[in-house]
């Protein structure tokens, strides 16, 4: 099959994911500016759980939820930049095989935009994708983040084209979708059936 442009995600895709200490800690450094300071399963709650969770951990600690929001996603978005400067996060080799890909490319990720761009920036990378898009450091930009459709069809939209969630984010797009079975992926079970499934980048560009 032809396609028009080939959408990929950021962490576990094109850079390694993003450890979980550093998630700890952008939210631990949100909750001291409010003079918090939240049990680990309350950290863990704001890194893994839905807003009505995050809420209520908000609540617990008195701290104004609105106000909480954009302090986590600007200190998630340093502590991701602190990161790849430390050698922490890293791009994958295999984003080189995206150079020769004749297709029009973007990124779109459930992670901050600023760290989007940073990622891109960073690495060098910019210039090989046409759109980009990561969630807004808003409520309304987590609740919006995969497998809600919303940042997958704005890319879809604007390039002009006919992991789990991004299986799933796909699949309520209508778009084909290609799952990266990354080492830290190993074993791990899709809720939904990707159209393909490949273990790097190579195999990507083939597809296309």
């Amino acid at each position: 099959m032809c396609y028009d442009a080939v959408i990929f995600d950021d962490d576990g895709v094109l850079t390694t994911p993003t450890a979980m200490d550093v998630h700890r800690a952008a939210v631990r450094a949100a909750f001291e500016e409010f003079g918090a300071d939240p049990t680990t399963e309350g950290v863990d709650g704001i890194v893994h759980g839905s807003l009505t969770r995050i809420r209520r951990v908000c609540e617990i600690h008195g701290v104004d939820y609105e106000a909480f929001w954009p302090r986590r996603e600007a200190e998630a978005a340093a502590a991701q930049r602190a990161a790849m400067e430390r050698g922490e996060k890293t791009l994958y080799d295999d984003v080189s095989a995206l150079s020769d890909l004749d297709r029009t490319l973007a990124v779109v990720s459930g992670n901050q935009h600023e760290t989007v761009e940073t990622v891109l920036d960073r690495f060098g990378v910019a210039d090989l994708f046409d759109v980009a898009y990561g969630r807004e450091p808003t409520v309304e930009g987590y609740r919006n983040r995969k497998p809600s459709p919303y940042y997958l069809e704005r890319a879809v939209e604007e390039l002009g084209a006919d992991s789990n969630v991004d299986v799933l984010a796909a699949d309520r797009a209508g778009a084909d979708s290609a799952f990266v079975r990354r080492p830290h992926r190993d074993g791990y079970r899709l809720a939904a059936d990707p159209t393909y499934e490949v273990e790097s980048l190579e195999e990507v560009a083939a597809l296309c």
